[in-house]
């Protein structure tokens, strides 16, 4: 976590997280949400696939099972207002990760939409093996490739990606 500040400590910029399950808790205080994110999970590890709400829009879950695919096929995307943990629960995926500062919008948010994809670009991203029992923490500076093949090869995944809302101030 860096400080920006002009004479003053004015906001807290994040980068990307990625670690095991039983380091959650390292996390706990970046957002008022995040503790009832990875409380869900403990409660609720056998979810079906699909959206469950845990507060209202302010906090959901999106499980799913699926494979991966080539990360040459997949394009970097980022989120205004959601903040992404995506838990890795089975099998292998390979993410991919540069700092939005590095792209350029290729589908820009849509009015009512929480998403941009970017062009793709020659820089070399920073490349993640996220395993079962792992997780990964993107912000809204964290341009992101999900569900890439990881190093072993094409896999199948299953996979919990909570989106807390950013301007929370709740928990």
């Amino acid at each position: 976590m860096t400080k920006h500040s002009g004479g003053q400590i004015s906001r807290y910029f994040f980068a990307m997280i990625q670690d095991s399950l039983g380091n959650a808790g390292r996390y706990l205080g970046l957002h008022p949400l995040f503790s009832r994110a990875f409380s869900w999970l403990a409660e609720h590890p056998h979810a079906p696939d699909g959206k469950h709400l845990i507060l209202d829009d302010l906090l959901f879950a999106i499980v799913e099972t699926a494979g991966t695919h080539d990360a040459a096929h997949r394009r970097f995307e980022s989120h205004r207002r959601y903040i992404d943990i995506q838990v890795n629960l089975a099998g292998g995926e390979g993410m991919e990760w540069l700092s939005t500062d590095a792209l350029v919008i290729e589908d820009d948010f849509q009015a009512d939409g929480d998403i941009a994809f970017y062009r793709p670009t020659d820089i070399h991203p920073t490349r993640l093996h996220v395993r079962a029992g792992e997780f990964a923490i993107f912000f809204s500076s964290d341009a992101h490739k999900p569900v890439c093949h990881p190093p072993t090869g094409p896999s199948t995944y299953r996979k919990v990606v909570f989106k807390v809302d950013a301007r929370a101030t709740c928990g």
